[in-house]
């Protein structure tokens, strides 16, 4: 997942090349604007490193952050919540991945 200046994807990164210690080709699989995101919902009283990503249609999905680094990248969203909070009214309930 990367989070730029103004989109939010998800990107295939090739281990092709991991034999020569680069990889390989990155490649874009699924990529919208920053403005249609709402908020982030830290579960990590679920399990450490999992968040709910909300967007403008009410639809939300579950991700689950890994590696090094990972708790910093909910800083990347404008709107953060904790597990405590509720998602937004208005928004919808249902998950979408």
């Amino acid at each position: 997942m990367q989070v730029t200046g103004h989109h939010l994807q998800l990107v295939y990164v090739s281990r092709a090349g991991s034999l020569t210690g680069r990889h390989g080709p990155v490649e874009v699989g699924w990529s919208t604007e920053l403005g249609k995101v709402s908020w982030i919902r830290d579960r990590s009283d679920v399990v450490g490193g999992c968040h709910e990503i909300g967007f403008v249609d009410g639809s939300w999905c579950s991700v689950q952050f890994m590696g090094q680094g990972w708790r910093r990248m909910g800083e990347a969203f404008p709107v953060r919540l904790s597990h405590l909070d509720r998602m937004p009214v208005g928004l919808g309930s249902s998950s979408s991945s």
